[in-house]
């Protein structure tokens, strides 16, 4: 009798491709976006016909809009520089910004990035062959003419449309990414989601901007990996302070440490043992470069629990 035993090895050879493109008007972001969609289209139908285009003798599609364009990629979009084995890549404009990308291959090919810059843009971001999850920040304001109603009514349709846009795929073992809302710099509002379809979710969003008349403004990033929650950071309290110049100071503690103790870790934003260390000497800044109301609502929890703590913004 013979007995033979076999080790295997799988891998992932594939990974997605994103990349943000920006442009100096909306009006460019729509030609270019219109552009490579219908090329994409194109020289996907061309690939699938000529064996993933191996014949280096055929003229491809995008072979045609290099020479057109006065571009310089040679051979563009065969073997690694095109998914093999998922479906072709997609492009959306929002506003002055386009969206590209292939969920499944090994790599895209950068005539489209050299197409960007002929165009006078330029390429925000490229996330070549990630592996994992895919974030995208959005920002979004309401220009010179909205009024927060507008901002407040497209924030709460965006919630609402969320649960479908960033459910995770059936196929994905890994735990859901909650998406969060968070403020970055000066109070601006932003949100930080993983889609399942990033394409379908920016298409669904710049609907919503659109009927409030909210303007975008998006980047991507890789998620690190095995990391339950990549997001953990945005959803701490003090992540989502707006900024501004005002600071929280505690003078005094109080009667109640533990119920100060829980009002510091909240405005901060951190954990019991950070929180624990802060109150070891005082008077502590407790939070500092914060907007007014978050520094008077700050102030106002510490002094109901007992505390001696004021707002204070510092002189010019």
């Amino acid at each position: 009798m013979r007995i033979r035993l076999f080790v295997a090895f799988a891998s992932n050879n594939s990974g997605s491709y994103t990349m943000v493109g920006r442009f100096a008007d909306a009006a460019t972001a729509d030609d270019v976006a219109r552009l490579v969609e219908e090329l994409c289209v194109e020289h996907a139908a061309w690939n699938d016909a000529h064996d993933q285009g191996d014949d280096l003798a055929l003229e491809s599609p995008l072979d045609r809009f290099v020479a057109r364009e006065g571009l310089r990629a040679v051979k563009p979009g065969r073997g690694d520089d095109w998914p093999q084995h998922g479906p072709p890549p997609r492009v959306i404009a929002t506003g002055h910004q386009i969206l590209l990308h292939a969920p499944y291959t090994a790599s895209l090919s950068p005539v489209f990035g050299e197409l960007i810059y002929a165009r006078g843009g330029r390429v925000d971001v490229e996330l070549d062959h990630a592996h994992e999850r895919v974030a995208v920040e959005l920002g979004y304001w309401g220009g010179f003419e909205a009024e927060e109603a507008s901002l407040d009514a497209f924030e709460a349709e965006l919630a609402a449309a969320l649960p479908t846009l960033a459910a995770p795929d059936p196929h994905d073992s890994r735990p859901a990414i909650a998406p969060v809302f968070h403020r970055g710099s000066w109070g601006a509002r932003q949100l930080t989601a993983v889609f399942r379809d990033v394409i379908e979710a920016m298409r669904a969003i710049r609907a919503l901007a659109g009927a409030h008349g909210v303007d975008l403004d998006l980047r991507v990033r890789e998620c690190p990996g095995g990391v339950a929650d990549p997001l953990a950071l945005l959803r701490a309290s003090g992540a989502a302070a707006p900024r501004g110049v005002w600071t929280v100071i505690l003078w005094q503690v109080g009667a109640d440490r533990i119920a100060v103790m829980k009002a510091v870790r909240q405005l901060r934003g951190c954990g019991l043992q950070e929180a624990r260390d802060a109150l070891a000497e005082l008077p502590l800044e407790v939070v500092v470069d914060v907007a007014e109301a978050f520094a008077r609502d700050g102030a106002a929890a510490l002094v109901a629990a007992g505390a001696d703590a004021e707002a204070v913004m510092p002189r010019p």
